[in-house]
């Protein structure tokens, strides 16, 4: 599957997508940002405490890799690009997208996934996008029925 759909933040956000969010039918790969991200807004829709919030940013950020929130929740938060640990933004992203695959096929068995970026935690959206559709190609994945993606 190398079609990604763009969408916007209200889909995201909606209450049909919290609904499957809790359904498990829907994987979130969104970036870690605690103060203004998309997973903050995720996040506390779902009940979670700010506290949790703001620990599983900086879990995810300080080590550098995806961390899946599963099964408590569908969501996977992305690290915000570091210039101090990167290879180049190309391998991370790889890599990053392979860890965030595996998640997807081990744990989460979600039909639907949806992928949010913003500019100030990966500056380059149309690398984001170019790298994310070569991974989908090299390695399709099973049981999901679309995925999109959301640069903001």
């Amino acid at each position: 599957m190398s079609n990604l759909k763009n969408i916007t933040v209200n889909e995201i956000t909606s209450d049909d997508s919290i609904n499957l969010l809790n359904s498990s039918k829907l994987h979130i790969i969104c970036s870690a940002k605690k103060v203004g991200g998309l997973a903050n807004t995720l996040l506390t829709k779902l009940g979670e405490p700010q506290l949790n919030i703001d620990r599983y940013c900086d879990m995810v950020n300080s080590k550098y890799e995806p961390g899946c929130l599963f099964p408590k929740h569908t969501i996977t938060l992305f690290p915000v690009l570091r210039q101090d640990k990167q290879l180049t933004m190309q391998q991370d992203l790889r890599k990053f997208f392979g860890d965030t695959f595996e998640a997807q096929e081990k744990y989460f068995k979600s039909n639907k996934m949806i992928f949010c970026f913003d500019e100030q935690s990966w500056p380059d959206m149309a690398l984001v996008k170019a790298i994310l559709q070569e991974e989908l190609i090299n390695r399709p994945l099973e049981g999901v029925e679309s995925i999109s993606f959301h640069p903001f």
